[in-house]
C-alpha cells in the first residue's frame, strides 16, 4: 500500500491508505479511519473491499464526515458531472444470500458467491454478523469500470450482517448505482444518494435490512430511483429480499422509474414520497404476486407523470386505491406505523422533517430540497385546517379541549384558538406531541395553552429545528425582535406534585392540596413529586404574556405543581410582557435555560418549588425589566411547608442596570453555585423569613457578584453571611468552582456561569442577540499571601512556594508558582491545610529535586476545566525549550499522601489498620490507614509533563503517586506525559479516577502496589516508541503476596497502544483485576499473569471480559492456565476483532458504556497535550 498525506486511518497501529485495490486484512484486520480524513482513488483500478471477517471503523462526525472520492475532487479539479473517477467500496459479510453454488441450500454456511470486479466471496449464515461502522461517510466519483465486465457501485453491501453500523452515509456522482444491497441484513439510517448514474438505490440475492430516512435525488443520466430484485433466474429463491423502507423521499427524472420492483423482491414501503419521475411505481414479475401480503406501500404519495406503468390488467392501481394513506396524485397522506422495532417514531412524510439532517457533511449543493419537498400531509385529525394560509403556509386550529393524542408535524402552522386545553384534571387524559421544526402561534391575548393534571407535553425539537411558541405578528414580520411583547397569552402545565399554598384545612404536599392557575387555568398539585408532564426540547416561546384579562397576565411559561419526571432541556422564553419563566411548587427540574429580554422579572418561583436548574442564561431588557430573579416561598405563610428550596448552579445574569440581579424573599431558601451576576444595580437581596435561612437552606458558593452594589440595601446579616464566604467574589474577581455533583439533578461542571469559553451551548437554536455573559475575570496582581515574589519568566510573573505549607494557599491564575526542592503542604495529620489552584494555573519545576507532596490530612484541589487546565511542568517547557518530543525526568512529580488502607505494613502491624504506615519513596512523608473514604481533595483537568526525575539515586519519582488515597478524593480528567519513572502509580488506597491519558511514559504508564482497590473508567495509554516498560505493572506486594487487603482493582474503558517491544499488561505477586471494554494492539505480547499466585486467582479474582488483543503474542511466554482462561472468557478476542461492550458493574462508579477501548475522542478535549 502506498501513502498518502490526505488519508489519517489507523488499524492495529498502521497507517493506510488507497493507490489500489485494498483488502483489509492487515493485522486486527479493521481497518480504523479517524474523523475527518479523506481517502483518495486516482485511477479506475483503486477501490476498497473489506473481506469477509474484517472490519471497516469509520465513524466521521457531522463536522468532520470521512470522505472517500477522486483524486481531481482534493485538488479542487473535479466537474460538477463527473463520476466513475475511481472504484467504490465493497463489504463483504457472512450474513445470508440466496445465489449459491449448484446444490446449495440459501441462507447456509455454503452458500456463498463472488463479488463483481473480484471483490471476494460473500454469503454465510449469521445474520448477525458485523463488519464495522459506517458513521458520517461519504462516497463520491466512484462506479468505475474495473474491467469490461464489472463497473463498481459506490457502496456495494455484500452479504452484510446487522451487527454493522450505517447511519449517515452519501453516495454522490456513481457511475453506476448509489447503493447495492446484495442479500445479508444489514439495516441503515440517514442514507443520501445523489446524482448516480445508474440506479440510486439497488438490491438483490435476499437483502432483508430496513431503510429510514432515505434521500434520493437524481439528476443527468440517472435510472430509476430504486430498481429491486429478489434473484434474477429464481425469483423465489429463500431468502427472499424483503426489507422494509420508511420516510423516503425520491427526486426522480422524466422518462425514468421512480420505484421499480421486481423478480420476487417483497418490500414493506410507508411514510414516503416520489415525484418528479416519468412513472412512480413499476412491479413486475413474481413481484406481482405479493402484493397485499410481503409487498405494501402506506403513508405514500405519488406525483410522477404516470403514477403506475406496465400494469396489465390494472392489478397494481387496484391496490394502490384500498390501500392505506395513498395518493397517486402527488397530494398529501398522513403518516402510519412502520412494521418493525427498528424504525423511530417519526410522524412526517419523506426524509426530512424538521430538522435537515443532511446539512454540514454532505456534498455542497448535492441536496437541492433541504426542506424535504414534502408533498404535504393533511391536519393531524384532532385540528382542522384554516380556510386561509399565514405568510404562504397552510394552517391547522386546535380549539377547546384536546382528549386524544394527537402529534403536530411540520409542514403546516398550527393556530391557538383561544384557551387550548390537553386533556381534563387528571380525567380524559392525553399527550400533545409536537415535532422538531413545528411553530405553534397565536393570534390574540386571549390564546394559549394548557396542559391539564395528567396530560403530557412533549416538545421534540431540535438544535437545528427548535419548536416554536409565538405571535402571528411574528410570522407576518411585523415584530420587533427588541420591544414586541404580549402578541398571546403563552404555556401553562399543570402537574401533581406537591405545592404548598392549599385550601383551607389542607397540608401542604399532600393531595387534597391543590390551587387553580391564573387566568382560570386549571387545577395543580398533589402529592406526586415524581409525576411527569412530558418532556420539553430545543423549545422558544417569544413574544407572550398577554392580559387575557384585567386581572391575569401569563408567565412564558407557568410550570404549576410539576413533578421531577417531566423533562426540560434547552428552553428560551423571549420578551415575554410578564414573568419569563414562573415555578409555582412542584418538582421539575431543567437544564440549559435561555430567558431574554422579558419586561418582568425573568425567573420567578414561589408555593414550594424544590427543583434545580442548571446553564441558565438571563439577559434583561433595558427598556422594561424587574428582577434577573425573584422568588418566594409562599406570600402571606412564609414558613409553609414543603418550602421553596430549588438548586441553581452555572448561572449567568447580564442585568438591567435599574434592577436587581436575584430577589430572595418570602421564607424561600436556594443552593446557589458557579453563578455570575453582572450589569444590575444591586446583585442580591435576601428579606423576610429567607435572612433566617442564610448559611443553612440559603447557601451561595462559588458565585462572582459584579454591580455597582452588591447587596441591594440596608442589610448587615446579608453583607456579614457574604464576607464569610471565602468562595465567593463581591468585586466581580474570579471564584472557584464548586462541585455540585450529587446536590439535588445538578453536574460537576467545572466553570463559572452559564456558558464555559469555547462551547457555547445556546448557538443555533436561540433567538435574538445573546450575550452569554462569559466571566471575564480580572487577574489578580502580584503573588498570594504565603508566597514569594521570583523572577519573570517568559514575561509571566512567577511565585516561589515555601518549602513547609501549613495554612491553606490557594494559587490564583496569572503567575507561575516555582517549587524549590520538596514542598510539603502540611504535617502528617497536623498543621493541615488546602492546596487551591485555580483553572489555567502553572506550577513549575527545574531540579531533580524540585517535588510536590501533600501530607495526610492536607489536600489538594486542583479546579481546572477543559479549556484551563492545571499544569505541573518543566522549566524548560515554560520558557520556550524546542523540541521536548523526548524530554523526561526535567523534575520530580507530584505526591499525595492519605490515610486510607494498605497492605505494606511495619512488623507487627495488620494490614488495612490504623498502624499500618509505610514511608513513601523519596522521603515523601507517610501514608496509609483505616480510612478507606478518606478525602485528600480533588483532582480535575490536571496535566502533569517531563517529571520523575532521580530525586537520588535511589528514588525516581512517578508522575503522580497516589500513596494511601481514599475514594474520598476526586479525580477526573488527568494526563501525565513524557515520566521519567511511571505515569501513574497507586500504593494502595481505595482511590478511583475516570478519564486517565497517559502518554510517552518511559517506564510503565499505569502501576499498582500495597493493595490498591479503587476503580478506573476511560483509560487512555499510548506507550512511547523511544523508551517504555509495560503499559500496566501491577503487584499485591513483593515479599507477601498475599497480603491483605489484596490489590483488587476493577478497570473499564481502557486502551493500550503498546510499545513493539514491550507487554501490554503484566499482573504479577498476588494482584487481582477486573477488566471490562479493553483494547490492546501494538504491543510485543498483550497479556502476562505471572508466578503462582496471581495465576491461581485467574477466573475468580482476576477476570476479564469484552477485551480485544492485538499484538504478536496475546499471553507473554508459555502460560496455559492463562491461554486456557483467555480461550473461554466472555467476548475476549485475540486476533484483533471487536466485541460487543460488556455490562459493568453497577457500584455507582461506572457509567454504561458500548464503547469498547478508552473512547478518547468524545472526552480528550485541548487540555490533553499531544494527542
Amino acid at each position: 500500500m502506498k501513502h498518502t498525506k490526505l488519508y489519517s486511518a489507523v488499524a492495529a497501529g498502521l497507517l493506510l491508505t488507497t493507490g489500489y485495490s485494498v483488502h483489509a486484512r492487515a493485522q486486527s484486520c479493521v481497518l480504523e479511519i479517524a474523523p475527518g480524513a479523506t481517502i483518495v482513488g486516482a485511477t479506475n483500478e483503486d477501490f476498497i473491499v473489506i473481506e469477509q471477517g474484517c472490519q471497516i471503523d469509520a465513524e466521521g462526525t457531522a463536522e468532520q464526515p470521512i470522505n472517500f472520492t477522486a483524486a481531481s475532487a482534493v485538488t479542487g479539479e473535479v466537474e460538477d458531472n463527473a463520476r466513475g473517477l475511481w472504484g467504490g467500496l465493497v463489504i463483504n459479510g457472512f450474513a445470508p444470500i440466496n445465489d449459491c453454488p449448484e446444490g446449495v441450500e440459501g441462507g447456509s454456511a455454503e452458500c456463498t458467491k463472488e463479488g463483481e470486479a473480484n471483490s471476494g466471496l460473500f454469503g454465510g449464515d449469521n445474520p448477525e454478523d458485523n463488519s464495522g461502522v459506517l458513521k458520517y461517510v461519504v462516497v463520491s466519483y466512484a462506479g468505475s469500470n474495473v474491467d469490461p465486465e464489472n463497473q463498481l457501485n459506490g457502496i456495494a453491501f455484500q452479504g452484510v450482517g446487522s451487527g454493522t453500523e450505517v447511519e449517515y452515509v452519501q453516495v454522490h456522482n456513481n457511475l453506476d448505482d448509489g447503493i447495492e444491497f446484495f442479500g445479508g441484513t444489514v439495516s441503515a439510517r440517514y442514507v443520501v444518494l445523489t446524482g448516480n448514474a445508474d440506479d440510486s438505490l439497488d438490491w438483490t440475492d435476499g437483502w432483508q435490512g430496513n431503510i429510514q430516512y432515505l434521500y434520493i435525488e437524481q439528476s443527468g443520466s440517472g435510472d430509476n430511483l430504486i430498481e429491486a430484485d429478489n434473484r434474477e433466474g429464481d425469483e423465489n429463491a429463500q431468502p427472499r429480499s424483503l426489507p422494509s423502507i420508511s420516510n423516503m423521499s425520491g427526486f426522480g427524472l422524466a422518462g425514468e422509474n421512480g420505484l421499480r420492483f421486481r423478480r420476487g423482491t417483497g418490500i414493506h414501503l410507508t411514510n414516503s414520497f416520489v415525484v418528479d419521475s416519468g412513472s412512480c411505481l413499476r412491479i413486475g414479475g413474481e413481484s406481482l404476486n405479493l402484493l397485499g401480503a410481503d409487498l405494501t406501500i402506506a403513508g405514500t404519495s405519488f406525483g410522477c407523470e404516470e403514477a403506475v406503468v406496465d400494469d396489465e390488467g390494472g392489478v397494481v392501481a387496484d391496490y394502490l386505491a384500498t390501500a392505506d394513506e395513498v395518493s397517486t396524485t402527488g397530494g398529501s397522506v398522513n403518516p402510519v406505523t412502520p412494521m418493525g422495532d427498528f424504525f423511530e417514531s417519526a410522524s412526517f412524510i419523506g426524509a426530512i422533517g424538521g430538522d435537515n439532517w443532511t446539512q454540514g457533511w454532505t456534498v455542497p449543493g448535492s441536496v437541492s430540497n433541504p426542506d424535504g419537498g414534502n408533498p404535504g400531509v393533511g391536519c393531524p385529525e384532532g385540528t382542522t385546517e384554516a380556510s386561509e394560509e399565514v405568510a404562504g403556509q397552510s394552517v391547522c386550529e386546535l380549539e377547546g379541549t384536546i382528549t386524544q393524542d394527537l402529534t403536530l408535524v411540520p409542514g403546516k402552522l398550527y393556530q391557538l384558538n383561544g384557551k387550548v386545553v390537553i386533556g381534563g384534571d387528571n380525567t380524559d387524559s392525553a399527550t400533545l406531541n409536537v415535532q422538531a421544526g413545528v411553530t405553534v402561534y397565536g393570534g390574540t391575548s386571549s390564546d394559549f395553552l394548557v396542559i391539564s393534571r395528567g396530560s403530557e407535553l412533549v416538545v421534540d425539537g431540535t438544535a437545528n429545528a427548535p419548536v416554536t411558541f409565538t405571535g402571528i405578528d411574528d410570522l407576518l414580520g411585523n415584530a420587533d425582535i427588541e420591544t414586541t411583547r404580549g402578541l398571546w397569552g403563552g404555556v401553562v402545565i399543570n402537574g401533581n406534585a406537591p405545592i404548598n399554598d392549599c385550601p383551607e384545612g389542607a397540608v401542604g404536599g399532600t393531595l387534597a392540596c391543590t390551587k387553580e392557575g391564573e387566568a382560570n387555568s386549571g387545577l395543580f398539585g398533589g402529592d406526586d413529586p415524581a409525576d411527569s408532564s412530558g418532556s420539553l426540547k430545543y423549545m422558544v416561546v417569544k413574544y407572550a404574556g398577554s392580559n387575557v384579562d384585567p386581572e391575569n397576565q401569563l408567565n412564558g411559561i407557568a410550570f404549576q405543581g410539576v413533578g421531577s419526571g417531566t423533562e426540560v432541556d434547552f428552553v428560551q422564553v423571549h420578551n415575554n410582557l410578564d414573568d419569563g419563566i414562573e415555578f409555582f411548587g412542584g418538582n421539575v427540574s431543567a437544564t440549559h435555560v435561555v430567558l431574554t429580554g422579558n419586561a418582568d422579572d425573568s425567573l420567578d418561583w414561589t408555593d414550594g418549588w424544590q427543583g434545580s436548574i442548571q446553564y441558565l442564561l438571563i439577559n434583561q431588557a433595558d427598556d422594561s425589566a424587574d428582577n434577573g430573579i425573584e422568588a418566594d416561598n409562599r406570600e402571606g405563610d412564609e414558613n409553609a411547608q414543603p418550602r421553596s428550596m430549588p438548586d441553581i448552579s452555572n448561572m449567568t445574569i447580564v442585568g438591567n442596570p435599574g434592577e436587581c440581579g436575584v430577589r430572595f424573599r418570602r421564607g424561600t431558601g436556594v443552593g446557589l453555585y458557579n453563578s455570575y451576576i453582572t450589569g444590575n444595580a444591586t446583585c442580591i437581596d435576601v428579606s423576610g423569613e429567607s435572612l433566617g435561612l442564610l448559611g443553612n437552606e440559603l447557601a451561595v458558593d462559588g458565585v462572582a457578584f459584579d454591580c455597582p452594589e452588591v447587596v441591594d440595601g440596608d442589610n448587615p446579616d446579608l453583607q456579614s453571611y457574604l464576607d464569610g464566604q471565602d468562595n465567593v467574589s463581591q468585586d466581580g474577581s474570579a471564584v472557584n468552582p464548586v462541585d455540585v455533583a450529587g446536590i439535588g439533578d445538578l453536574e460537576n461542571s467545572g466553570f463559572i456561569g452559564a456558558v464555559e469559553e469555547g462551547s457555547n451551548w445556546t448557538a443555533g437554536w436561540t433567538v435574538g442577540t445573546l450575550d452569554t455573559g462569559v466571566p471575564d475575570f480580572p487577574v489578580v496582581d502580584g503573588c498570594p499571601d504565603g508566597t514569594t515574589d521570583g523572577a519573570p519568566i517568559a514575561g509571566t510573573p512567577t511565585c516561589l512556594l515555601p518549602e513547609n505549607i501549613i495554612a491553606d494557599l490557594r494559587l490564583t491564575s496569572g503567575n507561575f508558582y516555582i517549587l524549590s526542592g520538596k514542598t510539603t503542604v502540611g504535617g502528617d495529620n497536623t498543621d493541615s491545610a488546602v492546596l487551591t489552584v485555580d483553572a489555567g494555573t502553572t506550577i513549575v519545576g527545574n531540579d531533580a529535586e524540585d517535588f510536590l507532596v501533600i501530607s495526610r490530612g492536607s489536600q489538594i484541589v486542583a479546579n481546572g476545566t477543559a479549556s484551563m487546565p492545571v499544569t505541573f511542568t518543566a522549566l524548560a517547557d515554560v520558557d520556550g525549550a524546542t523540541n521536548l518530543d523526548n524530554a523526561r525526568g526535567l523534575w520530580g512529580g507530584l505526591v499525595i499522601n492519605g490515610n486510607a488502607p494498605i497492605n505494606d505494613c511495619p512488623e507487627g502491624a495488620t494490614g488495612g489498620t490504623v498502624e499500618c504506615t509505610k514511608e513513601g519513596e523519596a522521603n515523601s512523608g507517610l501514608f496509609g490507614g483505616a480510612d478507606a473514604a478518606d478525602s485528600s481533595g480533588k483532582l480535575n483537568y490536571v496535566v502533569v509533563k517531563y517529571a520523575g526525575s532521580n530525586v537520588d539515586p535511589e528514588n525516581q519519582l512517578n508522575g503522580i503517586a497516589f500513596q494511601g488515597v481514599g475514594s474520598g478524593t476526586e479525580v477526573n480528567f488527568i494526563q501525565v506525559h513524557n515520566n521519567l519513572d511511571d505515569g501513574i502509580e497507586f500504593f494502595g488506597g481505595t482511590v478511583s479516577a475516570r478519564y486517565l491519558a497517559l502518554t510517552g511514559n518511559a517506564d510503565d504508564s499505569l502501576d499498582w502496589t500495597d493493595g490498591w482497590t479503587g476503580s478506573l473508567q476511560f483509560v487512555h495509554i499510548e506507550q512511547g516508541a523511544d523508551s517504555a516498560d509495560n503499559g500496566i505493572e501491577a503487584d499485591n506486594r513483593e515479599g507477601d503476596e498475599n497480603a491483605e487487603p489484596r490489590s483488587n482493582p476493577t478497570i473499564a474503558n481502557m486502551s493500550i497502544i503498546g510499545n513493539s517491544g514491550e507487554r501490554a499488561i503484566r499482573l504479577r505477586r498476588g494482584t487481582g483485576a477486573d477488566l471490562y471494554n479493553v483494547m490492546v494492539s501494538g504491543s510485543a505480547t498483550c497479556l502476562d499473569v505471572d508466578g503462582d499466585t496471581s495465576v491461581g486467582l485467574i477466573g475468580m479474582d482476576i477476570n476479564i471480559e469484552s477485551t480485544s488483543f492485538a499484538c504478536a503474542e496475546v499471553v507473554d511466554g508459555d502460560n496455559p492456565d492463562l491461554q486456557t482462561y483467555l480461550d473461554g472468557a466472555v467476548n475476549v478476542t485475540q486476533d484483533g476483532s471487536m466485541p460487543p461492550a460488556a455490562t459493568l458493574p453497577s457500584d455507582g462508579f461506572f457509567e454504561q458504556s458500548d464503547i469498547v477501548g478508552s473512547d478518547i475522542d468524545s472526552w480528550k478535549g485541548s487540555w490533553v497535550f499531544g494527542l
